[in-house]
C-alpha cells in the first residue's frame, strides 16, 4: 500500500474536510477552523477550542498542515493566533483523493498577503456559518484562483478578472450570484480604479450573462463608512456598464447584507443585474472580523 493510502486511512472525514478548507481558503486561523468544523457536540466554547487544538496538532503531526511563523495578534494570543496552511504532503494527499495533477508550492507568505487572505477567508466562514444557521443556502463558493474569470476585453485583448471571492447563495425562492471584494482600506485609488474597470469590462463582454442569464452583484466589503464614501466617489468617476454594478457594505453588515439580498430578490436576467433597494442593516456582533483587520 502506498504511503498516501496509509495516510488516508489514519484520517477521519472531518480531518479531510479541514484539510480541504485549508487548501480552499489558502490560510485559516485556529479560530476560523473551529467555527467551520467544531460548532456542535461540545459542552462549551472552551471545550470546542480544546478539541480544535487537539485535532490540528494531530494533523500537523501527520504532516498535512503546518503553521506560519508569524502569529495573528502576537505571540501572547495562544493557539487561537496560529495560522494554518497546507503542506506539500497535504497537497499530495488531496491530489490523490481528487485526481488533480498539478502541484502547488507552499511557502511562508508575506504579512500583508496573510492579512488579506485571512480577511477573505473570514467572509467565506461567515457565509458558511449563515448556511449552517439556515439563513441561506450556499450553492457555490470560490476563493481567489477558484473565482477567476477569463474574458476577451477591448480590442480582442485577453483579460483575467480576479475577484477575492465568488459565491452563489439561494433562499426559498431566488438564487443570487456574487463577486465579493475584501477591502482593508490599504489599496490606493489607482489600484481600485483598475479593479473597478476590470469588472466593468467583464460585464460588457457578456460572457457571464451568456452562460448564466444574469450578472453577479459586485459587493465591496469595507472597514467603515469613511472608506465606503471614498469608494463610492471613485465608482462615480468610472464608466460603468450598469448604474447598479457595484454594491458597498461594511464588514459588520456583510452577512446581513447578503442574507437580505438573497431572500429579497434574485439576480436579474439580461440585460441588467440586481436592482437593490436601500438597506439599513443592523450590525451583528458575531459578524465582526476586527481581529483580522487589526493585525
Amino acid at each position: 500500500m502506498r504511503q498516501v493510502d496509509l495516510l488516508r486511512e489514519q484520517l477521519s472525514e472531518r480531518d479531510i474536510a479541514i484539510v480541504e478548507d485549508v487548501e480552499r481558503f489558502r490560510l485559516l486561523t485556529t479560530r476560523q477552523i473551529q467555527r467551520l468544523h467544531f460548532t456542535t457536540g461540545h459542552q462549551s466554547v472552551a471545550a470546542a477550542t480544546r478539541a480544535t487544538t487537539r485535532v490540528l496538532q494531530r494533523l500537523r503531526g501527520h504532516g498535512v498542515i503546518s503553521t506560519l511563523t508569524r502569529r495573528v495578534g502576537g505571540v501572547r494570543q495562544g493557539s487561537d493566533s496560529l495560522t494554518w496552511q497546507l503542506t506539500a504532503t497535504g497537497d499530495r494527499l488531496l491530489r490523490h483523493l481528487h485526481g488533480r495533477a498539478y502541484r502547488r508550492r507552499y511557502r511562508e507568505p508575506s504579512p500583508e498577503f496573510t492579512k488579506h487572505t485571512l480577511t477573505v477567508a473570514n467572509l467565506g466562514v461567515l457565509l458558511r456559518e449563515a448556511e449552517q444557521a439556515g439563513r441561506i443556502e450556499l450553492s457555490e463558493i470560490g476563493v481567489e484562483g477558484q473565482a477567476r474569470r477569463m474574458f476577451v476585453g477591448r480590442h480582442g485583448a485577453r483579460e483575467v478578472l480576479k475577484p477575492d471571492l465568488y459565491a452563489v447563495t439561494a433562499g426559498r425562492e431566488f438564487e443570487h450570484h456574487w463577486f465579493i471584494e475584501a477591502d482593508r482600506g490599504t489599496e490606493h485609488d489607482p489600484h481600485l480604479a483598475r479593479k473597478l474597470g476590470a469588472y466593468s469590462r467583464f460585464f460588457k463582454s457578456g460572457r457571464y450573462q451568456a452562460e448564466h442569464g444574469l450578472f453577479p452583484s459586485v459587493l465591496w466589503v469595507v472597514p467603515d463608512d469613511k472608506r465606503a464614501a471614498v469608494l463610492s466617489a471613485l465608482i462615480a468617476t468610472i464608466e460603468l456598464g450598469s448604474p447598479r454594478l457595484f454594491e458597498i457594505c461594511t464588514y459588520d453588515r456583510f452577512i446581513g447584507f447578503v442574507v437580505t439580498a438573497t431572500n429579497g430578490g434574485e439576480s436579474m436576467p439580461l440585460p441588467g443585474i440586481l436592482e437593490s433597494t436601500e438597506r439599513r442593516l443592523e450590525s451583528d456582533p458575531n459578524d465582526s472580523i476586527a481581529d483580522v483587520l487589526e493585525m
